[in-house]
């Protein structure tokens, strides 16, 4: 189900003339917003005006007494990428009517007068859950000191509805929704007819974990598992590179018949002309130098399915805290999280992250200190390019500054002038002598 509403109140379409054709006054209304929504909802379906639980801003939802709460998610595709969209009734087929092809250009849909929208941005309305919006309602903003009272859902929301008709609209047309969103992270206990709710961080940390558990089960988009997953826990290659250097050596023993070689060579078959000089002490000549080079790899092992999770369920655990809960609530439940009655406990994960910090830092440093016959990576070269680039820029400026200049005055820049007066010593005022008494 689309339709589409007004993006202001006052209409320019009311402006203009009752003569104006329809196709003209369609050019200059004002856009509309498109808004996909589901199917089947009740006539007394609404569009609200609510506090984010994030960050309290004002957005807009879609409640439906039977189906819940909705939220707006823009789609919309890239600016660089023109496209619109188009709007017509279904089933109409009148004489200036038009109808779309396929690929095998069979007719299929037939196209009547409709709208076409310049902008093909549109918002999706998305299941959101009635907890986040009551969290920030219910839960205090500091932590208590001790354990909270219980109390009747009237007298928790008689303040809040006061002020918001939005709000009052979901509790007048959907109190069981808040009464069932509501047992979710709160303790509950009947006092006669009446149910009594009391907020409870720890209940509160498992309804999360159970959201957690249901994303588990569908699995993460693959982008997202690339970025957050795969690439968090690579191990880093630790490579050692080791020289080591052979130097063979001949001595030479100068006899009575001249310099001789252990092959009994000739002076001048192995050696140059200036290693004929006689001594009369032994000496010795480096013959080779060899160097061997030996690089050792540590490969890096395959993470653990165990480990993957743990990151996995550690990434959703902290888009929910981020997203759906006040900062303030949200770091309450991460220390929660920390605690040995935790729903989950994260302590490997955490060892071997920072394991890996560690071995990535030693990877940094004995690849920038140890190894000095590396090539440049991709941050050296995009600094000398900038160097280059400066270096050219600055000559370029020295050229157009020359090219005013006449011979004369590039040979004068050239004469040492060192110890000389300047010419405005010259033409400088005297001082004015003082009158003898």
């Amino acid at each position: 189900m689309a339709i589409a509403t007004r993006s202001g109140v006052n209409s320019p379409v009311k402006n203009h003339s009752k003569d104006t054709s329809t196709a003209e006054s369609n050019t200059q209304r004002e856009p509309l917003r498109h808004f996909i929504l589901p199917r089947d909802i009740s006539d007394s379906s609404r569009f609200l005006l609510l506090s984010h639980p994030r960050d309290s801003t004002v957005e807009r939802f879609l409640f439906c007494p039977e189906r819940g709460l909705f939220q707006f998610t823009k789609v919309h595709t890239p600016s660089i990428d023109p496209r619109s969209l188009l709007f017509s009734p279904a089933g109409c087929d009148g004489p200036d009517s038009a109808k779309t092809l396929d690929d095998n250009n069979r007719a299929e849909q037939p196209v009547s007068r409709g709208y076409i929208s310049k902008s093909a941005g549109f918002f999706v309305a998305t299941p959101f859950d009635l907890a986040f919006i009551l969290l920030p309602l219910v839960m205090p903003a500091k932590a208590p000191s001790g354990k909270m009272l219980f109390q009747p859902i009237d007298d928790i929301f008689e303040q809040h509805i006061q002020g918001d008709k939005h709000l009052r609209y979901i509790y007048t047309h959907g109190r069981s929704m808040i009464e069932e969103a509501m047992s979710s992270f709160c303790d509950t206990l009947e006092a006669g007819d009446e149910q009594m709710y009391r907020p409870n961080e720890e209940k509160t940390l498992r309804m999360i974990m159970q959201k957690v558990d249901k994303t588990m089960q569908k699995g993460l988009p693959g982008s997202l598992e690339e970025k957050f997953v795969t690439r968090a826990l690579e191990t880093p290659v630790m490579s050692v590179k080791r020289e080591d250097t052979i130097m063979s050596t001949v001595s030479i023993t100068p006899t009575n018949s001249g310099l001789a070689t252990p092959d009994g060579e000739s002076p001048s078959e192995s050696f140059d002309s200036q290693s004929t000089a006689a001594s009369s002490a032994p000496s010795t000549i480096l013959s080779e130098v060899s160097t061997a080079s030996s690089v050792s790899t540590v490969i890096p092992e395959a993470v653990p399915q165990a480990l993957r999770d743990l990151k996995k369920r550690k990434t959703v655990l902290d888009f929910i805290l981020a997203s759906y809960l006040p900062a303030s609530l949200a770091d309450r439940l991460r220390k929660r999280v920390l605690e040995k009655d935790s729903p989950v406990n994260f302590t490997p994960l955490e060892e071997h992250l920072s394991s890996l910090a560690e071995m990535r830092a030693q990877a940094l440093a004995s690849r920038s200190i140890g190894d000095f016959s590396r090539k440049r990576g991709p941050d050296d070269e995009e600094i000398s390019d900038l160097r280059a680039e400066k270096k050219r820029k600055q000559e370029e400026e020295d050229k157009k500054k020359n090219l005013g200049e006449s011979r004369g005055v590039r040979d004068l820049k050239k004469v040492n002038v060192t110890g000389m007066k300047k010419m405005s010593d010259f033409f400088a005022k005297k001082p004015v002598a003082k009158a003898k008494g």
